[in-house]
């Protein structure tokens, strides 16, 4: 039984690409935590290190902008005021799945022992990455900015907290989305999320070629644009949005310094503790596991059986940069009326 457990796990790794790429495992496209993973270290480099146990909470620290009337004219005895800065609590969430294998259940499998943990390794991996999007695109709903400024090519719902653009418009939707952050005076780039009306709309535009009389792939420029299939809001049945300044929300990812260690043994009835790469991703996982006895024969085992239970995880926390006014956010929705 010796290095059982960690060479089956290391002839796993080596099998989990190519199970991506079948269509029984397709992954739903995760475009909100795309967005949120170009961005993965927002406030404080290597914070996921330097937090050392779940209970730890770690914050940020960033600039205020302080926003003034401008002068006039020229004083002897001008006095200024002194800037300040915000302070941000990072809020974690573990977001985990977990899998068994065992020791006979390959003898009568097409399958190898490491074709069967590649197997649920891969759909741990893609239960959390689904999950880790849909709490993305709900971070995204309830941290939206209920402040905005642009009067021009739509007009903010207050209620809402959505910038509504005249369906008559529509083939202008990404124009008047990043007019509406120059409104804002957000004038960089921007990462726009958009639901499946407005991207395959999107994608149509784009893909106009520049002698169409209809042309509207100018508009295109200076934004990165991502699907998702989830994003939904019922006041904008004809499609709705985000258009968000670029690098203005991240995420931080961490794992306890046990899986980082490599504490523990695998094949033990208490465990152990381990690491590994998340293919879609990058992120790293904790892998936590532990042996024990088991009669798997209603499970192709056999009644005197020694089962492997895997769960891998991760902590998360999505972050969006600081604003000193009241209820005012990066994160601006917009919908078509």
């Amino acid at each position: 039984m010796a290095n059982y457990a960690a060479s089956v796990l290391a002839e796993a790794k080596l099998i989990i690409a190519e199970r991506f790429s079948a269509p029984e495992k397709r992954l739903k496209t995760v475009g909100v935590l795309s967005a949120f993973m170009k961005n993965s270290e927002i406030a404080i480099p290597n914070l996921g290190a330097l937090r050392v146990k779940e209970e730890r909470a770690e914050k940020g620290y960033f600039q205020n902008r302080s926003k003034r009337t401008v002068l006039t004219g020229r004083t002897h005895d001008h006095s200024g005021s002194v800037g300040d800065s915000s302070e941000v609590e990072f809020s974690w969430s573990t977001y985990g799945d977990k899998a068994q294998t065992s020791l006979k259940r390959s003898d009568n499998n097409l399958f190898s022992d490491a074709q069967l943990l590649a197997n649920e390794i891969d759909n741990m991996v893609k239960n959390i990455y689904e999950g880790m999007d849909d709490a993305a695109l709900a971070y995204l709903a309830t941290n939206k900015s209920g402040v905005n400024a642009a009067t021009k090519n739509g007009s903010f719902n207050g209620t809402n907290d959505v910038f509504e653009i005249q369906a008559a418009d529509v083939n202008r939707f990404i124009q008047s989305g990043k007019s509406m952050l120059r409104q804002n005076y957000y004038s960089s780039a921007a990462d726009v999320i958009l639901d499946p009306l407005l991207y395959v709309e999107a994608e149509f535009l784009a893909n106009q070629g520049g002698s169409n009389a209809t042309n509207f792939g100018f508009q295109f420029s200076g934004v990165d644009i991502m699907e998702s299939v989830g994003l939904t809001d019922v006041n904008y049945t004809d499609g709705a949005g985000y258009f968000i300044p670029q690098g203005t929300i991240g995420m931080v990812d961490w794992i306890p310094q046990q899986n980082r260690n490599g504490e523990g043994n695998l094949e033990s009835y208490v465990g152990g503790y381990s690491t590994i790469v998340d293919p879609i991703s990058g992120l790293t996982f904790a892998l936590h596991a532990y042996q024990d006895r088991a009669d798997t024969s209603a499970s192709g085992g056999d009644t005197q059986d020694v089962v492997m239970e895997w769960e891998l995880s991760v902590d998360i926390s999505f972050n969006h940069s600081p604003l000193t006014q009241a209820n005012e956010t990066t994160i601006f929705e917009s919908g078509i009326v």
